[in-house]
């Protein structure tokens, strides 16, 4: 999920809800809160927090929340705020496989203070997110091994963008019941093929729609999900603009959606200049979203 911001420091709460309805009209299964594209990192832990309640509170259980608990300076304040989200009704508080230790330390170490975590965690439902800040460490064979002996560990983020990557990962949690998504959209429909659970990612800030077709396609519509993989693949481009400030613009421009495009990671702002293709992508998804939308309804005539 996108935050809307009123200001420094102040999250757009009234935003936020239209934001949430946005997601869920759009088709989508289930909503990651306070994760990277969130801008949990630039938030304090009090905030991270209040966000991480209103999303929960306003879903209201139309879709499952996983929220993320990033960034967080120690193990037991660490503790603390996942007792607290699974407390607020997340389905899992996700955490980032970087926070657990330093970059220099070894697979058996994090195992190690992972172990300190699970003893004071009490069995609550946890996700890992291969987070590529504030440095990339990812669910080596080891560490997957280690996952899936541990029933609490129920959602994988997957960012290798690498199908035998994805693979091994979702063979080894069919068999444990943790569930893998993946965040790479220019894989994604050959990772859905590989048994991955679902799509994860950032274009799910931008056209989440076109990524619950191919979900909802890849088995029986190859053609159509090609053809949504090869527009993915085009237009992730927009990814690398200022995002999340232009995707908070973008939404504003092609959908309507009152909020502002304030962001605080660094670079990350819109000019009156970035609206001129801002405006030229609406356009070009709006287009392509009637001809897949078409494309589906005379498929699925042609199955009926």
């Amino acid at each position: 999920m996108l935050t809307p911001f009123a200001g420094k420091g102040r999250i757009d709460f009234q935003g936020l809800g239209k934001l949430i309805d946005w997601y869920i009209g759009q088709g989508v299964h289930g909503l990651f809160s306070a994760c990277l594209s969130s801008e949990s990192l630039h938030m304090t832990d009090a905030q991270k927090l209040a966000l991480v309640k209103h999303v929960v509170e306003y879903v209201d259980g139309r879709v499952p929340v996983v929220a993320g608990v990033m960034g967080v300076a120690d193990r037991a304040r660490r503790i603390d705020m996942v007792q607290k989200v699974v407390e607020f009704g997340a389905k899992a508080a996700v955490l980032t496989l970087c926070d657990i230790v330093p970059e220099s330390a070894s697979d058996e170490q994090w195992i190690e203070e992972m172990e300190h975590h699970l003893d004071g965690l009490e069995g609550c439902p946890l996700g890992v997110y291969e987070c590529p800040v504030p440095y990339h460490r990812m669910l080596t064979p080891v560490l997957t091994n280690y996952a899936i002996r541990h029933p609490e560990f129920l959602f994988l983020k997957e960012t290798s963008g690498n199908l035998a990557e994805v693979e091994r990962k979702s063979q080894a949690g069919t068999a444990s019941g943790l569930k893998v998504f993946s965040a790479d959209a220019l894989t994604i429909a050959d990772a859905l093929r590989k048994g991955i659970n679902g799509f994860s990612g950032l274009q799910a800030n931008l056209w989440p729609a076109l990524h619950v077709k191919l979900f909802e396609c890849w088995r029986t519509d190859p053609e159509l999900a090609d053809r949504l993989q090869r527009f993915f693949v085009e237009y992730d481009w927009a990814l690398s603009r200022s995002y999340p400030a232009s995707a908070k613009l973008y939404l504003k421009t092609a959908h309507g959606l009152e909020i502002e495009s304030r962001s605080f990671l660094n670079g990350a702002s819109v000019g009156g200049s970035d609206q001129e293709w801002i405006d030229e992508l609406a356009e070009a998804v709006g287009q392509f979203e009637r001809e897949a939308n078409g494309q589906r309804r005379m498929s699925m005539a042609a199955n009926a």
